[in-house]
């Protein structure tokens, strides 16, 4: 009986301990699955909530994007209306483009090309540039001296003999118009670059190199003779495939004896309130000085390779830019303005007026103008000046990412 009492005590006594153990002195199974699961569940919805915010935040950004360059194009379309009222209220002809960057902010035709067949002036209408083509010129000597072909100190007297005062004569007087050389007597007959510069060779210099500026057209006829001379090559050759392919402008060329007007604008003058069409140019005269024919776009395109580095190294350009001391504007066939903070030059043929101009202001703004008609008080470096302060007004001005840019 006892025994049996132990054993029945020795049992109930193991029973309670397990129920104790269970109870509280061990984890409960499935208590610590619940609690598993319940921090489980806590990550998916932190998970999700954290995916939701992430969506909410890219759904805002692109709904700010695209306000912006809603904001951008609205800004732009006044911008190019209020040029357009510019150029229509002072009935100008020609075609006008203004790039940003790389980004167009403007390019149209006003006016007519043709003024006896009512064709418009567009985009695409080509334009002689005039003396612009100096610039031209002057990359190429660049180009040679980097390829160590020349260099802007040689005297003329390298390349032409018997040339006057050739021995003091550089080619960086030549490129600034500080020569001291006289403009020559134009034979009828004389149709090649050699002809010009005999003739050129036949007259006596105005004053020592160096000592006065004289824009004078001769300088850069001299140049591109060089330019033949050093690479054994036609100018207009050496400028097509080194610039005009490189670039490239595919709507750029020169006009010549054998196609005198690949050009499609015609030129006019007004006088008297009367529109007279100007005489065919003479593509002789105007070697290496004023035979180039472009697109306002295409100069544009010109000038940005050209600024950028991609047609002539860091030290060229800085040298291209410097003025003379003779003029302090006046570099290396462009103008350098300190005072209005650009690069330009300007052109003019007959009836076609032309300038293009180079703003360092932080968005690099460019603007060109070809224009094919012209009165006498015609002021071109006005036009470009108001153009710029259109632009410069309007809330473009101040932003530096555009809508398509």
């Amino acid at each position: 009986m006892n025994g049996y009492m132990k054993g029945k005590h020795l049992v109930v006594f193991l029973l309670a301990a397990i129920l104790i153990f269970y109870m509280g002195g061990c984890e409960n199974p499935f208590s610590q699955n619940i609690e598993s699961a319940n921090k489980h569940s806590n990550k998916k919805r932190e998970k999700k909530t954290t995916e939701k915010n992430e969506l909410n935040a890219k759904e805002e950004l692109q709904k700010n994007e695209h306000e912006r360059v809603a904001l951008a194009q609205k800004n732009e379309e006044m911008l190019q209306q209020k040029i357009r009222d510019y150029l229509n209220t002072n009935s100008l002809s020609g075609t006008i483009a203004v790039v940003r960057g790389k980004h167009i902010l403007f390019n149209e035709g006003v006016g007519y090309t043709n003024i006896e067949k009512k064709v418009l002036n567009t985009p695409s209408t080509t334009y002689p540039i005039g003396s612009i083509t100096k610039i031209f010129v002057s990359t190429s000597i660049m180009m040679l001296q980097e390829r160590k072909k020349l260099t802007i100190q040689d005297p003329v007297s390298k390349y032409i003999s018997n040339f006057p005062n050739g021995d003091k004569i550089k080619l960086y007087h030549l490129l600034t118009h500080t020569s001291g050389i006289r403009s020559p007597h134009w034979q009828k007959n004389d149709k090649t670059p050699l002809d010009l510069i005999q003739e050129i060779a036949k007259g006596s210099v105005k004053f020592q190199p160096g000592e006065k500026w004289d824009y004078l057209d001769a300088n850069y006829m001299v140049l591109g003779y060089i330019v033949e001379k050093v690479t054994g090559t036609s100018l207009h050759e050496f400028i097509q495939e080194n610039i005009f392919d490189k670039v490239p402008l595919k709507e750029t060329g020169f006009f010549t004896h054998e196609n005198p007007e690949p050009y499609t604008s015609k030129s006019y003058v007004k006088k008297d309130d009367k529109i007279e069409k100007t005489n065919s140019l003479n593509p002789y005269l105007l070697f290496g000085c004023g035979d180039i024919y472009t697109t306002a776009y295409d100069l544009a395109q010109f000038d940005q390779a050209l600024l950028s580095g991609k047609l002539v190294s860091k030290n060229s350009l800085e040298q291209m830019t410097t003025p003379s001391a003779a003029q302090p504007k006046y570099a290396l066939g462009i103008y350098n303005d300190y005072d209005r903070n650009y690069y330009f030059s300007i052109g003019v043929l007959g009836g076609w007026y032309s300038m293009h101009g180079y703003y360092k202001d932080n968005n690099h703004t460019q603007i060109v103008i070809l224009m094919n008609s012209r009165t006498k008080t015609t002021e071109i470096g006005s036009i470009m000046k108001n153009i710029y302060r259109i632009i410069m007004d309007s809330p473009l001005s101040s932003q530096t990412d555009l809508a398509h840019s």
